[in-house]
């Protein structure tokens, strides 16, 4: 009797022992992060430097660093003469690419009957006194202006500093427009600077204006012309001096004695010219 009682209390015992333990589901636990972020990868290689960097274009130690840069344009003022390309220097005192009564170099020969700059350029970054050259591009019309050209001067040299500016007037025989050895010391960065250019004779080739002696359209126009027309290594004006342009004659009133004409001449009224022939801008941009 005893026994049997016993296991009924064992049974009931055991039934609330897991009636307790067998109670409702609790809620779902909060939802964990969709995933772990990686590991960074490795860096990338280094930029270069900037424009303005160390080492960048306009950096002190960069191809354009310690030196003060200048723009340039030629505007020709001309009626009808197109200019070709110029050269365009700066240089210290002492150089000059031309003299007003001075035979003219072969440098400048070559520019004022052939309309080719990098002569008188090369001859210039031959002297002591260079800075630096660059030609402007293709042929200047009347009344237009060149692209803008970027000459370089070293800090050093900013206060002791000259410009000097030829282009031919192409259809002449050797005339061309020029400044000489202009001062440009000490320019503020944003200052300009305006030159006005005459229009000189080299004297180094006679002002026949015939289609065999003159490069330009006007030449070309009658037959002759072209590089053939152009620099001739012989030197046959009566005056062999760099000296101001008399202006073309043309063949306006040839046959009349009593004025002025020449019949050898291609040119006519259209070609003529007075002075000023350009005008020369030059700005500090660095």
């Amino acid at each position: 009797m005893k026994n049997s009682t016993l296991k009924i209390l064992s049974v009931a015992v055991i039934a609330v022992i897991l009636s307790a333990c067998s109670g409702d589901d609790g809620e779902d636990g909060a939802t964990g992060p969709q995933g772990i972020q990686g590991p960074a990868g490795p860096a990338g290689p280094q930029g270069g430097d900037g424009d303005d960097g160390s080492q960048g274009a306009q950096g002190p130690q960069g191809p354009s660093g310690g030196f003060g840069a200048f723009n340039v344009t030629v505007t020709n003022l001309t009626h009808g003469q197109p200019m070709a390309p110029s050269a365009i220097i700066v240089h210290e005192p002492g150089y000059n690419a031309f003299m007003s009564g001075t035979p003219a170099s072969l440098g400048l020969e070559n520019l004022a009957e052939g309309g080719s700059p990098m002569m008188l350029i090369s001859e210039a970054q031959d002297a002591i006194q260079f800075l630096d050259a660059q030609p402007s591009s293709g042929i200047n019309g009347p009344g237009q202006t060149t692209q803008v050209v970027t000459v370089l001067v070293p800090e050093l040299d900013l206060d002791n500093v000259r410009l000097s500016v030829a282009t031919m007037l192409v259809d002449t025989n050797d005339a061309f427009a020029g400044i000489n050895s202009k001062d440009i010391s000490n320019m503020e960065v944003g200052a300009s600077m305006s030159f006005i250019a005459p229009a000189w004779d080299s004297g180094t080739e006679a002002n026949t204006e015939t289609a065999a002696t003159m490069p330009g359209p006007a030449a070309s126009a009658a037959g002759g012309g072209g590089d053939a027309a152009g620099f001739d290594a012989a030197r046959d004006d009566l005056v062999n001096a760099v000296r101001i342009h008399a202006g073309v004659v043309t063949s306006a009133n040839a046959n009349d004695s009593s004025l002025e004409g020449l019949s050898t001449s291609v040119l006519n009224q259209s070609d003529k010219f007075d002075n000023p022939t350009a005008r020369i801008v030059i700005t500090r941009t660095r």
